[in-house]
């Protein structure tokens, strides 16, 4: 059983986009046979590279804005506002470009950055794939592989980081490559720039560092630790890194949508001040998830461990695991340097996302694959060269083999499985409830709920007398003294039901929703009871 997606689409959703989009999946297959078949030149495959997964992420984008993170993201481009740590400033500013894109609506052409920035990633791993396996046909199988795989397709079809992280990654991976040969000094310099540009979409950048390192030393040896070689890498590096000062310039500028802060028990906003160094290191280190980081018990990892296999098992289809393996091996003995920087990206991400305590982690592993479609192209490339060595016709065969055995599976079984294309319930759950709920109310909720609602207040001008808050912004205690203090003058609703809350206030579902009542006070009439359900169903 391949593991299934974070964000769920049922079964007759799937069947139908699975209808809906056949034709397109067939051409789509048909195109990648034929650059394979016909040997296409460089630019050709680097442009269906680029164009085979686009559409195929085009098909299957979500329409507008999607929930959890994608909502919050969103927003916070649109508005050029203030997300929780890290803050992730070069997408936020990215995502305000592509937010004036003539097309759809905000939330559409967020999603359409992350198609973007996932086809980038797939004509970069072309290239890279390329001058490791040496034969087109193999390179570009390996790429669209990756392309067309469950995890790295889930997350190009949504508004998220993580295409634009591996986009950055594989650009500083194919420039290191190109250093190597040409071993220009400003190029170098750039790719600093790049790497510390790069830690404004992700501060995961760093866990690229071992292995960026290892290669420049193999490469250059002591000498690019000399002084005069180091300085002027240090202030392109800096020079990248500097994009960090989106934080405490938006902060000044007070957004409308900010998430670095808290709610204090009147209901109102306390942003933190990001002038202040203590403040903005807490913000850059991400101090409000120190506590997921290496938080699993010994005894827990072999857990954990396994999981990751399955995942990545899962994710190329049983089929990538073995030539993934032998790709490895491979690149490690024929070619040391780059061997060993793909083996510390691919260590490092997978060491630290492993030990990472949160739900949603799964799609974190993005650079994992990356560099596993990478050892895959080079384990192909292996085989046929075994395969042409035992003077075997398998070797003629084997970019062939490679599209009906990985690519062309992975295009049609995971199309329906990550179809988002008409998922709109954030949206209509959302706009359902702003338009039931009374004037001046307050609505509280997780980040399933609050962040799509939000979306429509601060992109489309939706109910802005309502206070939205995410429970994750206020205290346990602040909402309890917020709800005793105001919840007979104005109405408080919760959007999730929660049962540890019924110790200390009254729940009464209405309409979808819970209305709190102040705790100590006396039960709601029938009467009062009903006007509220009415209040609600108007």
């Amino acid at each position: 059983m391949i593991p299934g997606p974070f964000f769920i689409v049922d079964s007759t959703r799937a069947q139908s986009g699975r209808r809906d989009f056949l034709a397109s999946l067939h051409a789509l297959r048909a195109l990648c046979l034929w650059a394979v078949s016909q040997a296409a030149p460089p630019w050709a495959a680097t442009l269906l590279a680029f164009l085979a997964p686009f559409l195929a992420y085009l098909f299957t984008l979500s329409p507008t804005v999607y929930n959890l993170d994608s909502a919050e993201m969103t927003t916070a481009a649109y508005n050029l506002g203030l997300m929780r740590a890290t803050g992730y400033p070069l997408y936020l500013l990215l995502g305000k470009l592509f937010s004036l894109l003539p097309v759809g609506d905000v939330g559409y052409r967020l999603n359409l950055m992350s198609a973007a920035f996932g086809a980038l990633t797939i004509a970069l791993a072309y290239r890279i794939a390329l001058r490791l396996a040496g034969r087109a046909s193999l390179a570009l199988s390996a790429a669209l592989f990756l392309g067309f795989s469950y995890y790295f397709w889930s997350q190009a079809v949504i508004a998220e980081v993580y295409t634009l992280h591996t986009a950055l990654m594989a650009a500083l991976i194919l420039l290191l490559l190109r250093w190597r040969e040409q071993r220009a000094p400003r190029l170098l310099a750039v790719i600093a720039g790049l790497y510390g540009l790069s830690f404004g979409n992700h501060m995961a950048t760093v866990l690229l560092a071992p292995g960026i390192a290892a290669f420049v030393l193999m490469a250059e040896g002591r000498d690019i630790l000399r002084w005069r070689r180091l300085i002027p890498l240090v202030g392109a590096f800096v020079l990248g890194l500097s994009v960090y000062l989106y934080l405490p310039l938006r902060y000044l500028a007070s957004p409308a949508f900010n998430y670095v802060g808290h709610f204090d028990a009147s209901g109102r906003f306390i942003p933190a001040d990001l002038t202040r160094p203590a403040e903005l290191w807490a913000m850059l280190t991400g101090a409000p998830f120190q506590g997921e980081m290496f938080a699993y018990a010994l005894a827990e990892l072999p857990g954990e461990i396994g999981l990751f296999i399955y995942r990545l098992w899962g994710n190329f289809l049983s089929v990538g695991l073995l030539p993934g393996l032998i790709g490895l091996v491979a690149l490690w003995r024929r070619e040391r340097a780059s061997g060993l920087m793909l083996a510390l990206m691919f260590l490092a991400n997978a060491v630290f996302y492993i030990n990472y305590r949160v739900v949603d982690k799964e799609t974190m592993f993005l650079p994992v694959y990356l560099v596993w479609a990478l050892w895959i192209a080079v384990g192909f490339r292996t085989l046929v060269d075994w395969a042409a060595e035992m003077r075997t016709r398998v070797a003629a065969l084997a970019p062939a083999a490679l599209l009906a055995l990985a690519v062309i599976p992975a295009l049609l079984i995971n199309a329906p499985r990550v179809d988002v294309s008409r998922d709109r319930r954030a949206r209509e759950l959302a706009e359902d409830l702003l338009r039931r709920v009374e004037p001046d109310a307050i609505v509280l909720g997780w980040w399933a709920s609050i962040p799509p609602m939000q979306y429509l207040q601060i992109v489309e001008g939706w109910r802005p007398d309502v206070v939205l808050i995410n429970r994750w912004l206020i205290s346990h205690a602040d909402m309890l003294q917020l709800i005793a203090t105001q919840g007979r003058s104005r109405p408080i609703y919760f959007v999730e039901f929660d049962g540890g809350l019924v110790r200390h206030i009254t729940l009464i579902p209405v309409g979808g929703a819970y209305r709190a009542w102040p705790p100590n006070d006396p039960y709601p009439s029938t009467e009062m009871r009903e006007q509220m359900r009415r209040n609600l169903h108007r």
